[in-house]
Order: C-alpha cells, then structure tokens, then sequence
C-alpha cells in the first residue's frame, strides 16, 4: 500500500480529474459517502451528529457526509468556519447548495459567535471534523484554534471522527505542533499519508480507514514509498524435492565476553525462520559456552585476544572458512564489542568478503570509526544491509536524534543511496530504504519488543531471509515477520514481560498468521489500516 505526502495527493487527485474524466464532485461525492457509510456501520445506534466543516474541500467532504446521515435518518447539525458561502472553495459551495436544497441551511461559525457551538456539541453523541484536509500547513491560528479546542473538551463524552486527517495536524510527517483535533476514528481518501503511520501524530488518528474514491492506481506508479502488509511481502517457499543446502547455510559472526546471548539469539532466529544450515563464529575461548547452547547450529572458534573477544587475526581463518564453505548470507556485529581490533576486522571482512552481509549492533559501533566506512560500503561487491537504531544512525551520519526521528525517510534513504546499501532504520516505526530510493514504512510490533536483544532476533531472520528472497525482499519480510512475531509475543505473555527470546519461539505462529491472511481476498471500498 502507498503512503503519500500532500503535494502526491494532490497531484494525483488533479491527474484523476484532467486524465481519468472523473471530475472532482464525483470524487469528493465518493469520499462522503464511503465515509458516512463507516460512520454508520461503526456507530448505527448514535442519532446525533455534529458536522464542523471548514471553507475548502475537506468541508465539502463534510457537507455529503451530513447529506448521507441526513438520509439515513439521523438527526445532522451543520456548521461551517466561514463568514458566509462567498469564502467557500467552488466544490464545497456546490454541495452546500445540494445540502441546502435536501436537508435544510446550516450555520455558519466566525470569530464573533463560535460560543454558538457549545450547546450543540454537549448535546451530540458523534462531532465530524472536516475543519482542514492534507493540505493544511500547521499551526492553526485564529477562531479555529478555539473551535479545536471547543471539540477536544469533549473528547472523553463524545465520538470524534476526523475526515481525511485531524485538523490541525501536518500530513508529511510525525510532528505536533499547536492545537489539533484529538480522533477515535479518521478516515481518509485513496492512500494513508505520513502523518496516519507515524507518531506521535498517529496517536491521535485513532483507528484509521482508508477510502477508494476512485482514483487510477497508475497515478502511483512512481511514488516508490509503501505501508509494508499482508499483501506486499514475500514469503519463502519450501519444496518437497529439496535439501538443507536449498534454504542456505547462514554465518553469524560476533560475540565477546558478558555478550555471548546476542549471537545465541541471532543464531536460533536464522533457524526458526528457515536456514538450512546455521554456523556460528565465535571468539575461541568462549566456544564451550556455544557448544552448551546451540543445539542444532554449530560453532567454529576463532583466535581471540585472550579476553574474550576478536583478534583482528581472525580474519584469515574467517576468510578461509568463507571460501572452503558454503555460506551464502553472514550477519555480522552482534555483541561483539568495540577495539581497535575488531574494527580492523569488521574492515577486513567488509572488504574482502563478497557474501551478503547485514551489518548489526556492534558492527555498525565498529564501522563508525573507520575513516572512509561510506566507500567501503559503497564499492563493496556484496551486498549490505545496515540496522541502526536510531543512536547508532546519528553515529553514522553526525545528525542529531531529534532530526533524525522528525526525518526517518530521508535519513535512511541518503544514508541507503550514499552507501549502496539496504537501511533498516529501527525505532517505534521502522524504515527501509534501498539504494534505489524505495522507502518502505512498518507499523507491526509492539511495546513489549522494547528490551534487549529483539535487535539481534531480527539481523538473524533478516540474514537468512536476503538469501532466499533477495535483498530488499529478504528486508521487508523480515521486518514484517519481526513485528508480527512480536505482537503475538505481546499477547501471548504480557508487554511488561516479553524477552528477546519469545519472539524467537513465536517465528512460526507469525509465519503462519502471514500466511492466512495473504490468502485472504479482499474486495473492500475501505480497509482498516494496521497500527
């Protein structure tokens, strides 16, 4: 599923209009309608509707959801931010005359009588916000901004419905600022825009559906920006003529004293997901702890420094294992520690080893203090995926947190094309970007993955996973794979006391949900979105 920004929407509703020859009544008469029809299937017992509308098309879009209500036998009030139809955008002026001549004259609101809507809005059981569409630029000023707040007193008695977006709000991204409209349900037209999948403005979208109003799905053609879902990923498939080398044989490399669980993790993830064959690299005088936990991968110990960690030395038997091998992904970083040591190793295998690699954890804390860490990316002949975490990307790039969370897309996707490499940039919402400029966005998981080592769950599913589908596949699914695994974790035991490990054992309970629900046709003028 596309997201969009502001100018996208716009541009393909123009295009829709000048192209297609459904002009923009017929457009905004299909947003109305499908909208009234989820108000009404979610809330058939409620008989008192507040319609606010504001001057330009997201009014007009309230005007036929009050007309459809109206309809419907529902008792509709109306009113309108605007002195009089004179301030009105030409669509929303046409269906307040169609308004008018079925259902009556509404009211309309300026600064010098918005008292006029407490009574109404006490008295009502839903309030419909069409105030501002995608196209506001915030903050709110003037009367609105007291009309906002007028609806948010009664935010806790009342059902509030945003259409197209909660006024106030910026589509194109995350942030609050100023007043907005707090929704229990927003519903909004073609495709999700930024600010329905992103906190913290999301939070305050309530549930959201998205409407077909008929537009051309080739007008989308070229937004490379997507909602990873059911229908968007690719799982891997398994033959009945087949052998353990057909799914891939999976190197992790990584470990050190006090971190020997992260590669524990990593490993047992690879195999849950289905790797044929799983081996571990591992510091040699740590081996015996290996030997103990992993059962069906395998442990190949290196020259270490007599500590517990790396020596950098241990790159020519890694090199020598590669090659005699066959190793068809590596993850490499997870609970490795940081020496000068082991970034010279980090360098040394980047370099010189052309396997997949999806660099993690303290392989990424390694890579930032090589000097020119973006052209050994970039003339690797393998490919790279990379899986900061929003601290570690601020290593990376020298940006601060707070812009990168406020610019997650364009973070990732600079770093992704300046690199040559795939970027899974993880926070609350999880970015993927590809050295093409594709963006993918995810919204599965869960509270409860906020602990140590769901990181290190994910770089051994996603390492298993670009062998059998491919880079930016083996990407996306195994994110996805990652926060479904996670949700049913949550569930399952509690979000106070989910473990790394849980998500490990719920891989096959997420693989198979997934599997379900791609099957699953659909044949829907709206969809609910998944948060």
């Amino acid at each position: 599923m596309k997201v969009l920004k502001s100018y996208e929407m716009s541009k393909i509703d123009s295009l829709t209009i000048n192209e297609t020859g459904i002009n923009s009544l017929v457009l905004m008469e299909n947003a109305g309608r499908t909208s009234a029809e989820i108000i009404l299937s979610k809330f058939p017992e409620k008989k008192r509707f507040l319609i606010i509308a504001g001057s330009g098309n997201n009014g007009g879009d309230g005007l036929v959801v009050a007309r459809y209500l109206k309809l419907y036998g529902k008792e509709v009030n109306v009113f309108i931010l605007a002195k009089d139809e004179e301030k009105l955008s030409e669509d929303n002026r046409a269906n307040l005359n169609v308004f008018k001549n079925i259902c009556g004259n509404p009211k309309f609101i300026t600064e010098e009588n918005v008292d006029l809507l407490e009574d109404y809005l006490r008295d009502t059981d839903v309030i419909v916000d069409a105030i501002f569409g995608t196209g506001f630029k915030p903050p709110v000023k003037g009367y609105r901004e007291e009309v906002i707040k007028l609806i948010n007193k009664y935010k806790y008695n009342k059902i509030i419905v945003s259409i197209d977006i909660p006024s106030g709000l910026s589509t194109d991204n995350g942030k609050i600022e100023g007043v907005y409209v707090e929704a229990d349900i927003t519903i909004t037209f073609a495709y999700p825009k930024l600010a329905h999948i992103l906190f913290p403005a999301s939070l305050k979208c309530g549930e959201v559906y998205v409407v077909d109003i008929s537009i051309d799905r080739k007008y989308v053609d070229d937004i490379k920006r997507e909602l990873l879902t059911f229908k968007n990923i690719s799982l891997p498939k398994r033959e009945r003529d087949s052998h353990k080398y057909s799914y891939g044989h999976t190197l992790i490399i990584g470990g050190s004293k006090g971190k020997t669980g992260a590669v524990i993790m990593s490993a047992k993830s690879s195999s849950a997901i289905g790797s044929g064959l799983v081996s571990v690299v591992i510091p040699s005088s740590l081996n015996d702890i290996y030997e103990v936990s992993l059962i069906e991968e395998m442990s190949i110990p290196v020259k270490d420094r007599g500590d517990g960690t790396f020596s950098k030395d241990a790159f020519y038997q890694i090199k020598d294992i590669v090659e005699n091998g066959k190793y068809t992904s590596i993850a490499l970083g997870m609970g490795m520690s940081v020496s000068e040591d082991i970034r010279d190793l980090v360098k040394s295998i980047l370099k010189n080893i052309d396997l997949p690699i999806v660099l993690d954890a303290d392989g990424i804390n390694n890579l930032i203090l090589i000097k020119n860490f973006k052209d050994i990316l970039k003339d690797r002949d393998g490919k790279t995926v990379l899986t900061p975490h929003i601290g570690e990307m601020a290593r990376l790039t020298g940006l601060k947190t707070k812009d990168i969370l406020d610019n997650m897309e364009d973070t990732a996707k600079n770093f992704a094309e300046e690199t040559k490499s795939v970027v899974i940039l993880k926070s609350s919402r999880t970015v993927i970007a590809t050295p093409e400029g594709e963006i993918f966005y995810s919204t599965r998981g869960s509270e409860g993955m906020a602990t140590a080592g769901t990181g290190d769950v994910l770089a051994g599913i996603v390492a298993s996973l670009i062998y059998r589908l491919g880079i930016t596949e083996g990407a996306k699914t195994g994110v996805f794979i990652h926060g479904i695994a996670g949700e049913i974790a949550t569930e399952k035991k509690h979000k106070e006391s989910v473990k790394a490990t849980d998500l490990i054992e719920f891989i096959p309970d997420a693989l198979k949900l997934i599997e379900k629900e791609k099957e699953k046709v659909y044949y829907k003028f709206f969809v609910k979105l998944d948060k």
